[in-house]
């Protein structure tokens, strides 16, 4: 009963301070994850909620329109590659910080020059960055070491701040950004607090006057006041609430994509997963469409390879298929007609992690591969897993800049030392692929670089997450974006 008594009084708390309940103007929404800093070149930079916020408060110079498969303007209205290591961009003109400020080149500079001495976790995506030249106020030459694919991709990540922002702590206490709603409070673990930028460059935009980010961990809390309308939106529920929501006449359920993508890791430096036959005995003992209907439903569906499907240069492949038969011949034919014991280790920071674990270990005892199936504390989980003391690891992993490399680069080639697989097809074709500035090429080495990671598996890749988003019918316009990363900007809400 205390425990009930505090949470109530915490939401009551964070959301009474923000102001009145269905405020005209006004949207609130709470999110699963905890706002750390406001600073998109950070030492938060690449978690979610610093991205989702970053997205009302600032802008970048192009954006990835993953319908269209090809990226737009934004505060670069054009954009050319002159040689292999040298693009410039035009700027748009007239747009101003929240300060009133100007935007020009020399806050794209500084963008890029703060991102690299932070030294967070995005600086290695423009470590190849070798200068950012300003000729005039609204040009910007950016030179590269080496020839880099990935650029426009990490540009579409890269939030623009006032030219000679220093690289120290206090902007992300009170940033300040070219975007649609501008920075007004941040209350730590209670609330974060951004009014509408009256000037914004895109005419219309943002049609709210007010938007509040309600810290409420708890998801039972979060559907309590959203089902009293304490908050208007919340994201991330459970099968069983989203059926249980769909029921009702205040709220509307939408399911949209992400570039997540949960897998199980396979060590091949441990016996006998470095046998190809018995890695393909793994996939086919799984029945991974039974394992999503049963428990991730409305979630996640099945992987089709081994990135998400609206990730740049994603490839679908035919599932393996379950196949106990199949799967025990194999492992006679590997010499393991009695199956072997392995362990499986993870962490419960996805949804469903624990029974989604259980059902693995499971379905392949019926084939013989007895588990140990291990639950870790996070720290010690990480550290295991950068050590690579595993045999099956279960986890998960986002493409945040919508780009393959980012996902296959970081993670498959032999140098990341991340999951002890080594294939010297693969890294050659993902260095060339990284250092390829035509997109169709690119693709082509990613489309074979996922074909090998599909049939060698170093990973049984089970899932693309989906995400869930559940909101008030007083809120209006909201459309499903392309991946996790959602914008409220063309969001408005009712009386």
């Amino acid at each position: 009963m205390a425990t009930i008594l505090i949470s109530v009084a915490f939401i009551a708390t964070a959301i009474g301070q923000a102001g009145p309940a269905a405020s005209p103007g006004t949207l609130r929404i709470s999110y699963p994850q905890r706002v750390i800093n406001l600073d998109p070149q950070g030492t938060a930079a690449a978690e979610r909620m610093t991205i989702i916020l970053g997205r009302h408060l600032f802008d970048t110079l192009i954006t990835w329109d993953a319908a269209a498969k090809k990226f737009q303007p934004a505060l670069a209205e054009r954009w050319r590659s002159l040689d292999p290591t040298t693009w410039e961009f035009q700027l748009r003109r007239g747009v101003r910080f929240h300060d009133g400020s100007e935007f020009t080149s020399a806050a794209v500079a500084t963008s890029i020059e703060r991102t690299q001495a932070i030294r967070g976790p995005i600086t290695p995506l423009f470590a190849a960055v070798a200068s950012v030249e300003t000729p005039d106020p609204y040009r910007v030459v950016i030179k590269t070491r080496t020839p880099m694919g990935t650029l426009l991709s990490n540009l579409t990540l890269l939030h623009i701040i006032p030219a000679g922002t220093p690289a120290t702590t206090a902007f992300g206490e009170r940033p300040i950004g070219t975007g649609p709603f501008k920075f007004v409070e941040f209350v730590r673990d209670t609330r974060v607090v951004l009014d509408a930028n009256p000037n914004y460059w895109r005419r219309g935009i943002p049609k709210l006057q007010r938007l509040i980010w309600v810290d409420i961990p708890e998801l039972s809390g979060r559907i309590t006041a959203l089902e009293t309308g304490e908050i208007d939106m919340t994201v991330q529920l459970t099968p069983e609430e989203i059926r249980r929501l769909k029921g009702s006449q205040a709220i509307k359920i939408d399911i949209g994509p992400t570039f997540y993508t949960r897998f199980i890791w396979i060590n091949p430096t441990h016996k006998p997963w470095d046998d190809v036959k018995v890695r393909q005995a793994l996939q086919h003992a799984l029945n991974i469409p039974a394992i999503t209907s049963s428990l991730v439903a409305g979630i996640a569906k099945p992987a089709k390879g081994p990135i998400a499907s609206n990730v740049l240069c994603a490839t679908d492949f035919e599932p393996y298929g379950y196949n106990t038969t199949l799967a025990r011949r194999l492992l006679a034919e590997a010499g393991y007609p009695r199956g072997f014991d392995t362990e499986l280790k993870w962490n419960d920071a996805l949804p469903r992690e624990r029974e989604v674990a259980d059902a693995i270990t499971g379905q392949l005892a019926l084939v013989g591969i007895r588990v140990k199936n291990t639950l870790q504390p996070r720290a010690i989980w990480l550290d295991d897993l950068l050590k690579l003391n595993w045999d099956l690891n279960l986890l998960g992993t986002g493409a945040v800049t919508g780009d393959a490399d980012y996902t296959l680069g970081r993670l498959y080639h032999s140098r990341a030392k991340r999951t002890g697989y080594a294939n010297p097809e693969v890294d050659s074709l993902l260095e060339q692929a990284a250092s390829t500035v035509d997109t169709k090429k690119r693709c082509e080495m990613y489309r074979r670089v996922n074909e090998i990671l599909w049939t060698e598996g170093p990973a049984v890749f089970l899932f693309e997450s989906l995400e869930s988003y559940a909101y008030r019918t007083r809120v209006q316009g909201f459309k499903l974006p392309a991946s996790e990363i959602f914008d409220l900007s063309d969001v408005s809400v009712s009386p």
